[in-house]
């Protein structure tokens, strides 16, 4: 996990607006982030009707409400994430987020972030799409006839559990349905 010097050095390097609230989200954020998870984005907003912050990572989304006797953490993989959208007001905006056929909307987000926030997420929900959907749609071949095909496509499917893409039990069974054929 990093350290809370580690996190506020990321949030340190978004724009001025994400850092002004917050403060006892972030500092939750060391407790809740996984070893080689990185901030990249932050807006705060209300989730049914709870203050906190969402988080986007280079791993998924995460909703943080750190109240006063309570901590409500809810997070979002980018691969379980089908769609975002995004409305703007005069003053405010808000956020939604379609997941594993459930809909989670983020209100009251400043209207300046709003954009940039939904259209960061977009386009790392269309990676993950596009890297996630690639191991499951190539052929696989007989470990006895094409060695290095199967290895690469095990490195491949590595990779893409290193980065957060997949999670342990879907690269175990990738890998499986790798071996076996």
């Amino acid at each position: 996990m990093p350290s809370l010097e580690e996190v506020k050095d990321q949030i340190g390097h978004l724009d001025g607006a994400s850092k002004l609230f917050g403060k006892r989200e972030i500092n939750e954020l060391p407790n809740i982030l996984w070893e080689d998870e990185k901030v990249e984005k932050l807006v705060q907003g209300a989730y049914d009707n709870n203050m906190g912050v969402l988080v986007a990572t280079n791993k998924r989304l995460i909703f943080v409400d750190k109240g006063l006797l309570r901590l409500r953490v809810e997070d979002f993989p980018y691969g379980n994430i089908s769609s975002i959208q995004y409305k703007t007001g005069v003053v405010m905006g808000s956020l939604t987020i379609f997941a594993s056929g459930n809909k989670a909307e983020i209100k009251h987000v400043e209207k300046g972030q709003t954009r940039a926030f939904g259209d960061y997420v977009r386009a790392r929900v269309t990676s993950a799409t596009a890297h996630a959907s690639a191991p499951a749609a190539e052929p696989t071949t007989s470990a006895t006839g094409s060695g290095g095909d199967l290895i690469g496509q095990l490195e491949r499917l590595g990779q893409l559990r290193e980065q957060g893409i997949l999670s342990n039990d879907e690269f175990e069974a990738q890998k499986v349905k790798l071996l076996q054929s």
